[in-house]
């Protein structure tokens, strides 16, 4: 198993965190079961070994869009794994794949369905099919910075805007009023852009800082940096974690983290802005 980051053009910091490649042509995780982590993510990936597929049957497309997730998803991966993916911010998902919020979320989307068989394939065969990092980089920063431009710089900053207003004030009132508009106008942004409401944003935000929180190596902690401190007491953290990882975090702060899990979070150390945790 081997994986590998790249920072993206750095115009492309705001909207994508990072470029990962992912290999496994000798079929180390064949057959057994892979769990990711419910994130306030997108991804977009291309395939070039065997595919990988879900718990539910379903075959994971050549070209994907994976959109926000607020549960665990179950997937099997096949021998000769292959595949690289852009690790895409709220406001990346929102102003790359706009208006698509009614599709994406908890799903992952043939991208073939959103731009056509003859763009999808461009994109694909765009990549060099060798996956070196500096060819991966450029192809990938070609695209998404193509599909950056096609969107105004007033709708990008707006974009932004919102999702930092949520995140810094952690809480829908104050994040309103910051931004001048009601809690029905940024209900409705959130969900036509990623088909998720604000309050399960911060939610995934919430979660996300408290699983960092428990698989940070011990000599990198700090008092501030407890899981507790996310919510309001110990049973508000269970029942959140719950009812998104369906484990608890004293069960998840035992078990012993898959070696995928291990490799992805290893390889974000090249890319230092991007803390993702997306394989369990």
């Amino acid at each position: 198993m081997h994986i590998a980051a790249i920072e993206p053009h750095h115009q492309l910091r705001p909207y994508v965190l990072s470029y990962r490649i992912v290999e496994d042509k000798l079929g180390e995780f064949a057959g057994k079961p892979i769990w990711t982590c419910p994130e306030p993510i997108g991804v977009l990936s291309a395939n070039f070994g065997k595919r990988s597929y879900h718990e539910s049957g379903e075959i994971h497309p050549k070209v994907g869009l994976l959109g926000v997730q607020t549960r665990t998803r179950k997937w099997i991966s096949q021998p000769e794994t292959l595949f690289v993916m852009a690790i895409l911010t709220v406001p990346g998902m929102m102003t790359l794949f706009p208006d698509i919020g009614q599709n994406s979320a908890d799903n992952l989307l043939d991208v073939a369905g959103l731009w056509g068989d003859r763009k999808a394939g461009e994109f694909w065969r765009s990549l060099p099919h060798e996956l070196r990092l500096d060819d991966v980089k450029s192809a990938m920063d070609s695209w998404l910075l193509n599909l950056l431009s096609a969107a105004p710089i007033s709708t990008r900053e707006r974009r932004l805007q919102l999702h930092q207003a949520l995140a810094s004030n952690q809480r829908i009132d104050q994040a309103c009023e910051q931004l001048g508009i009601t809690p029905r106008t940024l209900q409705r942004e959130f969900q036509r852009h990623l088909g998720v409401s604000p309050k399960q944003l911060l939610n995934l935000h919430r979660l996300q800082r408290s699983v960092r929180a428990i698989v940070k190596p011990v000599s990198q902690k700090s008092i501030s940096q407890s899981p507790l401190q996310e919510f309001a007491d110990q049973a508000h953290e269970i029942r959140a974690w719950r009812r998104y990882l369906s484990r608890t975090p004293g069960r998840y702060r035992t078990e012993n983290r898959s070696v995928l899990a291990e490799a992805f979070t290893s390889a974000a150390q090249r890319v230092r802005l991007d803390p993702t945790i997306f394989y369990l």
